[in-house]
């Protein structure tokens, strides 16, 4: 089955990976843990320890290169210097914010392949190459790129929002090419949106520093949906997809980016964490293996199959979290509420939980 996510609509809006075909894998060989090396948010790595080899990319532009860091390896055509110099040291710090941030999830064990075009006619060029008698599907992205089978498509769409982006369907790469099972959509798009927040080291360095609140994009849409009433009730997040929210209404979308990049949020900080343990087993059972085989034990063989084809159409809050959506609701209303209170885009601005007082 191919695993597809793609971006959609403006990127100053939101950023957002749409997936067709669901994300993630059900039929993976266990992966190692392993890794030559290990880079975390405070790693003081330069772009040169990073960079194992670079050279020339001429298969399909002459003015390409492929670089080659422990963990990925980047084709890119971008004539930035700001991006060719920071790239590996973005991918490789994301990585490890993938691996740590919530939970301890394995390492992957091959390399993870990432397209950054300089233009989105050398995008489209690759998107015809790539994805063949379905590229009319991909072409008819706005603004952003895609990930398939564990290769990101992407091209330049202004300084920070190709980073954003390339966090974003970063994570898409990740758990199609490590989890042995895939996550529902809802957590997959959620898991991806909270790994977009960043910041660059205000010391002057060029070094990312993950921060999973600072994302104004989906703050300021959720605000938005609080105060003009869009957003949708768990029930329905939960077994949404955000393409069929897009064939009607572009917006509709957008919330839903927001809602499941909060709802992690959710889960990671309410109520004391008393959520954080079982998302931490939720997604090591998605990594390693087990999430298939506990919805069969509880729900049965037939849910289990529909689970793999559709991911989604299982109750795995109750399952995971002890509380159906519609239980869930309140409290995850009230801590919207308290997320987009006024005074706490400042917080948002430095990365920090508006739940903090400071």
């Amino acid at each position: 089955m191919k695993q597809t996510a793609f971006m959609v609509g403006a990127v100053a809006a939101a950023i957002g990976g749409l997936c067709l075909h669901g994300c993630g894998s059900d039929q993976r060989s266990p992966t190692s843990n392993a890794s030559p090396t290990v880079v975390n948010n405070a790693a003081p790595l330069s772009p040169a320890e990073l960079v194992l080899k670079s050279e020339p990319w001429t298969m399909e532009f002459p003015a390409g290169r492929t670089i080659t860091t422990p963990a990925y390896r980047l084709y890119t055509t971008s004539s930035k210097p700001f991006i060719v110099d920071n790239i590996p040291v973005f991918l490789e710090t994301a990585l490890s914010h993938y691996t740590t941030a919530i939970a301890e999830l394995p390492r992957p064990s091959e390399p993870l392949e990432v397209f950054l075009l300089d233009t989105r006619a050398q995008w489209e060029r690759m998107t015809q190459r790539f994805m063949g008698e379905e590229a009319p599907t991909y072409l008819r992205i706005q603004k952003g790129g895609f990930t398939s089978d564990g290769r990101a498509l992407l091209y330049d769409i202004g300084r920070r929002d190709t980073f954003a982006i390339t966090a974003h369907e970063g994570w898409h790469v990740y758990t199609q090419k490590t989890f042995r099972n895939a996550l529902p959509v809802w957590l997959e798009e959620g898991m991806a949106c909270y790994m977009e927040g960043f910041r660059w080291d205000p010391n002057g360095e060029e070094r990312p520093t993950f921060k999973p609140w600072a994302n104004f994009e989906r703050f300021d849409q959720l605000r938005w949906g609080v105060r003009a009433a869009k957003l949708m009730p768990l029930e329905t997040l939960v077994n949404s997809t955000p393409q069929q929210l897009i064939t009607g209404d572009a917006d509709a979308a957008l919330f839903y980016y927001a809602q499941v990049w909060v709802f992690v949020h959710f889960l990671n900080e309410s109520s004391g964490g008393a959520y954080r343990g079982p998302l931490r087993e939720f997604l090591n059972d998605a990594a390693n293996g087990r999430l298939v085989s506990r919805i069969q034990t509880q729900f049965g063989q037939r849910a289990a199959n529909a689970y793999v084809y559709r991911k989604r159409g299982v109750d795995l809050l109750t399952m995971y979290f002890g509380k159906s959506a519609a239980a869930m609701q309140p409290e995850f209303d009230a801590f919207v509420n308290q997320v987009v209170k006024t005074g706490t885009r400042q917080q948002i601005w430095q990365g920090k939980s508006p739940l903090t007082s400071n």
